[in-house]
């Protein structure tokens, strides 16, 4: 039996651990191939304010043409951070060439934080995005990714879970069959968790203690976690346990080394804790 195979579609930092240097060491320990595909090159991460970088959407569709000649297939597309909204074809170019019917789709509508879109996006970015997590089986946005992908406002105070169920619920209408609402306001020292599985009809949602340490690349591991763990055959609100675990593990070492921030989690010295059940 050959190895699965996952198609990373995210940009690639040089220096900082995010992107496809987040995925890439977290999904091979968990026993699966990474394959990456980059759509952007930069010399370290946007953290310090200061790098350069290579827009690689000049040559996406070259590299699918080949795969494709070649007859390479995927067990798992998982997309991330992308250059600009004009790449979401591409990444839906990639879902039609390469996922079968069995294929699961991973989409991380990584686009905004804190109740605003990231700096280097425009609003056209968010009904690009509407279009990407229709062709997705597990979406996993922050809440106010998921607030902006429903037209809902962002409110920076604790939800109840009758709200975060319909909010799950209005999101997976769009077409993914699993959502994880991570990021969401809780009480003070807490993170929450919101986790539903249209297809099996069950709801979770949880709080996980919140480690004073804000870096880059948190939400990247948390969703190559909960990628590996649904190929390992684990039902989604296990993977969400498991991702939720290891980040937290992740975050306290790297935060307890008093290391760079914007060098983003140590995941190297962390990836034994992926073997653990």
């Amino acid at each position: 039996m050959s190895t699965k195979r996952v198609l990373a579609i995210h940009d690639l930092c040089a220096f900082g651990r995010c992107s496809l240097t987040a995925a890439l060491p977290v999904i091979s320990a968990m026993g699966f191939q990474v394959n990456p595909f980059p759509t952007a090159i930069f010399s370290n991460n946007l953290t310090y304010g200061d790098y350069t970088f290579t827009d690689f959407t000049p040559h996406m569709k070259d590299f699918m043409d080949k795969w494709q000649k070649l007859g390479f297939t995927y067990d798992a597309i998982y997309s991330g951070f992308l250059a600009d909204a004009g790449q979401i074809s591409i990444v839906l170019d990639a879902i039609s060439r390469f996922a079968g019917k069995d294929t699961l789709v991973v989409v991380d509508p990584a686009m905004a934080d804190d109740g605003k879109l990231y700096p280097v996006f425009t609003p056209d970015i968010v009904a690009e995005m509407k279009k990407l997590i229709a062709a997705a089986t597990v979406i996993t946005p922050n809440y106010t990714e998921a607030c902006l992908l429903t037209d809902r406002p962002y409110e920076d105070k604790p939800a109840a879970s009758e709200a975060l169920l319909s909010l799950a619920r209005e999101l997976a209408a769009k077409g993914p069959q699993q959502v994880v609402i991570t990021s969401v306001p809780s009480e003070k020292g807490t993170i929450r968790i919101a986790c539903y599985d249209a297809k099996e009809g069950t709801y979770t949602d949880y709080k996980v203690k919140r480690i004073p340490f804000a870096t880059c690349g948190t939400g990247d591991l948390f969703t190559s976690v909960v990628t590996g763990s649904l190929l390992q055959g684990k039902s989604l609100a296990d993977a969400v346990k498991k991702a939720a675990s290891f980040l937290s593990y992740a975050i306290a070492y790297t935060y307890e080394q008093g290391t760079d921030y914007r060098e983003g989690v140590q995941v190297e010295p962390c990836l034994r804790k992926l073997l653990e059940d």
